[in-house]
């Protein structure tokens, strides 16, 4: 372990010796956050300074978090985004006005608290989240976006008082921490619902909705839902009926209907303290081009995008719009964690013409031993990846899986 940091070196040599929750899951997780609590006291509560908005869910929470941050700075504040995982650098998951923060100011942080780091040892998570809160202060700004890393009553993100909740969607995810019942999901994800603090909820079944609702009766805070603004999806098109406002967008996911009325409707309770106008918040969605990892197009000619889709509610999504695309040829390329991997995603894939499968690096990587052989599922490695592709440049190839699949494929793109 390093007692200076002098170099961006230093801080990746770091962060490489603590465990990640990328590669052996649960273990590296640390629900006391007692620790946590205690470092934060000693650089003085920074969570405490700053007014956020903080996001939750199983699905979208990513995407609604890009898309606030972007409609905000549209306004004209300065803003602050906390997201994770990142794709392919570690300064992506704080950014300040849209942009990643610099490896200086990563190296000026971990200077400063370098004896603390000892004292403490924070968990992968825990940690990035300390410096995203410091960050945010030193850089006065007006609002932050904080998207949780794992449910959210027992994130270290919910040390904050936001001046608003979000909880995008309830689907099965990390049932070995979460609970394995919708009820059980809801439970932990309202646990970021703040006394007198207004919730915005997405697209959730009437099973969790009553969780959610019940929690925010305890707490008194204002429950919205998204399904009030009627939000719809046709031709890239979005729709809010009920503000009646049509929306131009890069997307092609049905979901994300859902994602830009909880956007609209958080502008709507933020309204005294952050006014937006209408024609900032149509100027952001209808210029926002797509959150990184999120059915993006990730090869400038062939119809080849990256979804990142790591449970059955989101890998449905992704196919149900491949299978909208007019391409006859149509290829799935999987990379996915053995704890996320099942027969019901695997069955998403039917009716795709190839189905490839690349295993990640890593204690929780899937591998292609256990998959029944009716699912035809044909190896990717390095040694082939080149060649294969090189047979699909008429084909729509879609990457999906782990997000920690992204930047493998992105190598990928950079060598084709």
């Amino acid at each position: 372990m390093p007692n200076e940091f002098r170099h961006i070196n230093d801080v990746e040599r770091y962060l490489d010796s603590l465990p990640k929750f990328s590669t052996i899951g649960a273990k590296a997780a640390n629900f006391s956050l007692k620790k946590f609590k205690d470092f934060l006291h000693e650089l003085g509560n920074p969570h405490k300074k700053f007014p956020s908005i903080h996001v939750a869910g199983t699905n979208g929470k990513g995407t609604v978090c890009h898309l606030l941050e972007a409609t905000y700075r549209r306004a004209g504040y300065k803003t602050g985004l906390f997201t994770s995982p990142h794709l392919i650098s570690f300064n992506e998951r704080f950014r300040i006005l849209g942009k990643p923060v610099s490896d200086n100011k990563l190296v000026a942080f971990f200077a400063q608290v370098s004896t603390l780091l000892n004292l403490y040892k924070l968990t992968y998570f825990e940690l990035s989240t300390v410096i995203a809160f410091t960050l945010f202060v030193d850089e006065y700004i007006d609002i932050a976006i904080i998207e949780t890393g794992l449910g959210g009553r027992l994130d270290a993100t919910n040390v904050l008082l936001p001046e608003l909740s979000i909880i995008t969607s309830i689907s099965y995810d990390h049932t070995d921490i979460l609970g394995e019942d919708l009820a059980s999901i809801a439970w932990e994800k309202a646990g970021i619902i703040k006394k007198k603090v207004p919730c915005i909820v997405g697209n959730i079944s009437d099973e969790a909705y009553k969780v959610i609702a019940e929690c925010a009766k305890k707490q008194k805070a204002p429950l919205f839902e998204a399904k009030q603004l009627q939000p719809s999806f046709s031709k890239n098109n979005i729709i809010l009926k009920e503000p009646n406002i049509t929306l131009k967008t890069s997307f092609f996911e049905l979901v994300n209907a859902w994602n830009v009325a909880m956007t609209y409707q958080s502008t709507q309770c933020l309204r005294d303290q952050f006014p937006v106008s209408e024609e900032n918040f149509i100027t952001a969605i209808q210029e926002f081009p797509g959150a990184l990892g999120r059915f993006e197009h990730i090869h400038s000619t062939h119809a080849w995008y990256f979804s990142g889709s790591h449970n059955l509610e989101a890998m449905t999504s992704t196919f149900s719009t491949a299978k909208t695309f007019k391409n006859k040829r149509k290829v799935v390329v999987m990379g996915m964690m053995k704890d996320k991997i099942s027969k019901e995603i695997l069955n998403q894939t039917q009716g795709f013409s190839d189905r490839y499968f690349y295993k990640l690096e890593g204690n929780r990587a899937a591998t292609m031993v256990g998959i029944p052989s009716h699912f035809n599922l044909k190896s990717m490695n390095d040694g082939n990846v080149e060649y294969i592709l090189s047979e699909l440049k008429t084909s729509l190839v879609i990457f999906t899986g782990s997000f920690y699949f992204y930047s493998t494929v992105k190598n990928w793109m950079s060598r084709i």
